[in-house]
Parts: C-alpha cells; sequence; structure tokens
C-alpha cells in the first residue's frame, strides 16, 4: 500500500494560500531527502499546454515547485517535450515561443528551461520497458539524465487514456517524437457518417494532413493519420471514436512507457497532481471546455499508479459541475465514475497494466498534508 498525500483546495485565508499548499507537500515524509542537492539537477517535468488551452496550470504555481526544491537545497530546472505534431516541427524556438506566451517564461518559472527531447524532437535514449505491447521505447534526453524528477501534472480526462495525470505525463509526455510515435501507432479513427454534418473542423484541426474537404466531400488518408485524436477532440458531432481494443491497447502502451521512466531508470521521482481545473481535455490539445467538477487540491505521492488510482476515486466522490460534461455524460452524482462516463475510455485499464508491470500499486492510503 503505497501513501498519497492531500491539500484541499480551499484558500480561506492569506495563510493558506496555493503557495504555501504546494510548499506543505514537500514536507511529506521522505520528500526533501529524495531531492539532491545542488548542483545536481532536479527537473521538474511541468505539463506546458500549447496557445489555445484555456485551462493550464498557471505558472505562479510551477515556480511554487521551483521554490520548494530550492528550499530544500536542491537544484531546480523545468522541462517538458515538445508536442506530437507533424513531423516533430513544432520544436525549437517555436516550443519556447509558445511558452513564453502561454506564461511559461524562466522569469516566470524562477529557473532555467530546457527542452526535454531536444530542438528536432529526436534527442533520447531507448530504454526497456518490459511490457508485450512495446518492449522498449524512447525516453527524452532530460528526463533520461535527471538526477531526480519531480513529475507535477495537471489532472484532467483524456479521449484516449481516459484520465492524464502522473501516468500520462512520467511515460507518454517524458517520450521523444519517436517514443510517442510508437505509443499512438495503429489509432485509426472509426468515422460514423450518420453523425457529419460537413462542417470541416476536423480538416482544419488534422496536424497530419490525413483529412481533406473539397465540394462538399470529407476524404481520410489512412496513411498519413497519426493516430492523435485531434479530430476526435475538435469534432462538435461525435463523428470520429476509436474501437475499444484501440483504446485498451493505447493505454497499455503509456502504462508500459511509464515502466520505462518510473522503473527502469530506478531515480527518485516524487509525483504532483494539480487537481485544478479538470477539464474533458488534456494540456496537449488547443482548447478547453469548463472543469466538470469542483476544484479539490493538490496530491502527492512516490508512486503514480497509487496517486492516479486516490485521484480517479476522489473524482468520482465529487458532485459533477451543472452545465459541463458530467451533466452530459448523466455522471453529475458523487459516488459515479465520471472520467469513464466522459471519454468511454476506463483509466482502471491503464492503471492495472502499470501495476502489472512494477510501476506502482492501486492500493493507497491517504493523509492530509500539515497534520
Amino acid at each position: 500500500m503505497s501513501d498519497v498525500f492531500l491539500v484541499d483546495a480551499r484558500a480561506a485565508s492569506v495563510r493558506e494560500n496555493y503557495v504555501d499548499k504546494i510548499r506543505l507537500l514537500f514536507r511529506a515524509p521522505g520528500f526533501a531527502e529524495m531531492i539532491p542537492k545542488n548542483p545536481r539537477v532536479t527537473f521538474v517535468k511541468a505539463n506546458y499546454s500549447p496557445i489555445g488551452y484555456t485551462r493550464h496550470i498557471r505558472p505562479v504555481l510551477v515556480a511554487a515547485v521551483v521554490e520548494s526544491i530550492r528550499d530544500h537545497g536542491g537544484n531546480p530546472a523545468v522541462t517538458d517535450t515538445s508536442g506530437f505534431f507533424p513531423r516533430g516541427n513544432y520544436v525549437g524556438e517555436q516550443w519556447f515561443t509558445g511558452a513564453d506566451m502561454m506564461g511559461y517564461s524562466e522569469m516566470a518559472l524562477g529557473c532555467e528551461r530546457v527542452l526535454a527531447n531536444g530542438y528536432e524532437g529526436d534527442d533520447g535514449e531507448f530504454i526497456s520497458t518490459g511490457g508485450a505491447e512495446l518492449g522498449g521505447v524512447e525516453v527524452a534526453r532530460a528526463i533520461r539524465e535527471a538526477a531526480c524528477l519531480v513529475v507535477a501534472s495537471h489532472l484532467t480526462a483524456h479521449p484516449m487514456a481516459g484520465l492524464s495525470g502522473a501516468i500520462v505525463n512520467v511515460g507518454l509526455e517524458s517520450l521523444n517524437n519517436s517514443g510517442k510515435a510508437r505509443v499512438y501507432e495503429d489509432l485509426k479513427p472509426d468515422f460514423f457518417k450518420e453523425n457529419c454534418k460537413s462542417c470541416g473542423t476536423c480538416v482544419d484541426y488534422c496536424q497530419w494532413q490525413a483529412l481533406s474537404y473539397a465540394d462538399g466531400v470529407l476524404a481520410y488518408d489512412p496513411s498519413r493519420c497519426a493516430g492523435c485524436g485531434n479530430c476526435l477532440v475538435s469534432c462538435p458531432h461525435k463523428a470520429r471514436s476509436f474501437s475499444p481494443e484501440q483504446i485498451v491497447a493505447f493505454q497499455r502502451r503509456v502504462a508500459e512507457a511509464s515502466a520505462a521512466v518510473a522503473k527502469t531508470l530506478e531515480k527518485p521521482i516524487i509525483y504532483i497532481n494539480f487537481l485544478l481545473d479538470i477539464v474533458p481535455q488534456s494540456y496537449r490539445y488547443h482548447w478547453a471546455d469548463v472543469p466538470f467538477v469542483p476544484d479539490l487540491g493538490f496530491a502527492a505521492s512516490t508512486d503514480p499508479v497509487a496517486l492516479d488510482a486516490f485521484c480517479l476515486d476522489l473524482v468520482a466522490r465529487a458532485p459533477g459541475v451543472p452545465g459541463s460534461a458530467a451533466e452530459e455524460a448523466g455522471a453529475l452524482k458523487c459516488g459515479v465514475e465520471k472520467f469513464k462516463a466522459i471519454t468511454g475510455a476506463d483509466p482502471v485499464v491503464m492503471l492495472a497494466h502499470a501495476e502489472s508491470l512494477g510501476v506502482g500499486s492501486r492500493d493507497y492510503q491517504v493523509f492530509i498534508a500539515g497534520r
């Protein structure tokens, strides 16, 4: 059984602000001892959101993680991988410019930023996963070489994983572009013609030119499709979907990718999930809906499986927000599982496979940080 530490979202006075709550998490037993002393680098694996995603984690909260590491004698730097964009073109200076526009500047973060998979997107090293789906995967260079990792994740729903949190961040989002391509491989969305309104939205958001629209006819070239799910997320009429078999294969690959970093590399890792602005779209997409549950606070653990399992249960116990995707999915009541209801993908599949690989345990006990 693994320990999970929680601080709630209430800030009833100035002494309960979110920066102080994050610092409180770092006082959990054993956390400070995991942070190597300066000059060895502790990388904060953050979630840099692309331009247009309006529910991103506030840079001041990432800066609070940075300062907490420094408070314990560490040498922090913030990193993320460039997104899974066409042919890896959204890299280098474009990536840094986008981060600046979303507020993730070095001045705001209070430390150096590092592009984990390099300027061309494919800087990394092949690491064994121990799983049957991948066998191994290319882990981004900065993730591979960090003395310690603090994986700071924005908890949201995910159209294929079901839930985006610690496992997705340490697994899928810690890979270089070649590694991500392995995880997305063979994802080809089904097309439901009866739902299609020929609006062309999916064409606008397909980054791989797999979709085209001319003279009222929508054309699809599966050979160009990379399985990123942009068409699925952007379609307002639910005309595209992945098959259940494809979803399960994707979830298992994400779990195996997490094993490459969390287990095979055998380095100290602290996981923090930000339970704020919990929306249906993960941070890699260019837009976000309203949150479907209230803000729930911050949770941390050294076990990513236990952390995500706890967050899954916590969100299920929370009331859904009226007018949100939770209401649309019939999941407003407390005690109703919400991620699967909203996405159709059951996060338990991913967590169970990660557990079978020795990444962590779904059994947890919760402690309220500071008590």
